[in-house]
């Protein structure tokens, strides 16, 4: 088993709600599912996977023409036919 680490942060309250009702949703809600989930973000952020990451979040912002105002940014992407590369 691989070594852990704990990190402590703070989000607002409104976006750990959304969060954990995403993770119920896709991971379930066993124990440890929001540990899982913030490490496959985390490892996909940094292109763990190899594919994907920071770098093709902001690519597809400089690509586009669209100006971000504070909606939530996947379904703004979506509704733009942005493809979702999983």
């Amino acid at each position: 088993m691989d070594e852990k680490e704990v990190l402590k942060i703070e989000i607002s309250k409104p976006i750990a709600e959304r969060f954990r009702r995403w993770v119920a949703e896709r991971y379930g809600m066993r124990r440890g599912a929001l540990s899982k989930a913030v490490e496959d973000l985390i490892a996909k952020a940094v292109n763990e996977s190899g594919v994907g990451g920071v770098e093709d979040i902001i690519g597809i912002g400089l690509l586009s023409d669209y100006s971000w105002r504070g909606e939530d940014l996947c379904e703004a992407l979506r509704g733009r036919n942005v493809s979702d590369r999983r």
